[in-house]
């Protein structure tokens, strides 16, 4: 829990930062990865955690089957629902056309 600690602690005027939230549990570790992305690209602090031995597991196995669990500064939740609801409307939208068409 020192993880959390040091990113949902006190922030540097000293203020207690907001308490850690859930934001999103992803399963494909692909679309994990670009979700953090987009979370470090907007600037917004967060966590991936896994269950359990989750970690090690995902490790041997290549992630398929240990799901990421985001947690975001409650004061930022709105912001990444909003970059992951974008995401998956954008990734789940997409089609692959040929240019030549």
């Amino acid at each position: 829990m020192k993880i959390f600690k040091g990113l949902f602690g006190k922030n540097k005027s000293g203020e207690k930062s907001s308490e850690p939230v859930l934001v999103a549990v992803i399963q494909n570790t692909v679309s994990s990865e670009i979700y953090q992305d987009m979370l470090r690209e907007n600037g917004i602090p967060f966590v991936c955690r896994q269950q359990g031995a989750g970690g090690y597991i995902k490790i041997l196995t290549g992630g398929l089957f240990i799901a990421d669990s985001i947690y975001v500064n409650e004061r930022d939740l709105e912001r990444a629902k909003e970059l992951y609801e974008n995401y998956i409307v954008t990734d789940e939208s997409a089609e692959f056309t040929d240019s030549e068409e």
